[in-house]
C-alpha cells in the first residue's frame, strides 16, 4: 500500500502543480492582454498616418505633375520650333555661301576628330 499512497501523493502534486501553473498562466495572460491592446492600438494609428502622409504626398504629386506637364509641353513646342527655323536659317545660309558653308563645316569636323583622337 506505500507504493499505492505514494502514486496518490505524485498524483495529486502533479495536478496540483498544473492548476498552479495553469492558473499563472492564465494571470499573466490577463496582465499582459491590456498591453498587447495598447500595442496593437499604437500600431494601428501609426499605420493610419504613414497611410495619409502617402496619400498627401501622392496628392501633391499629382498636382505637380498637372502643373509642370503644360508647362514642359509648351517649352517642347519652343525648342522644336526654334530648332526648325535654325535649321532653315542654316540650308539657306549654305544655299546663298556653299564655299563657306563648306568651311564653316570642315573645320567644326576638324576640331571634333581633333578633340576625339586626343583622348
Amino acid at each position: 500500500m506505500d507504493q499505492t499512497r505514494a502514486r496518490e501523493i505524485a498524483r495529486d502534486a502533479a495536478e496540483q502543480a498544473s492548476d498552479t501553473a495553469s492558473e499563472a498562466a492564465k494571470r499573466v495572460g490577463e496582465q499582459v492582454q491590456p498591453a498587447l491592446d495598447q500595442g496593437k492600438s499604437m500600431a494601428q494609428d501609426l499605420a493610419d498616418q504613414a497611410s495619409e502622409v502617402g496619400r498627401q504626398a501622392m496628392d501633391r504629386a499629382g498636382e505637380l505633375i498637372e502643373n509642370v506637364a503644360p508647362q514642359a509641353k509648351q517649352v517642347a513646342s519652343n525648342l522644336y520650333d526654334q530648332s526648325a527655323r535654325s535649321g532653315q536659317y542654316v540650308r539657306q545660309y549654305a544655299a546663298q555661301e556653299p564655299l563657306t558653308a563648306m568651311l564653316v563645316a570642315g573645320t567644326i569636323g576638324f576640331a571634333l576628330g581633333y578633340l576625339i583622337r586626343g583622348r
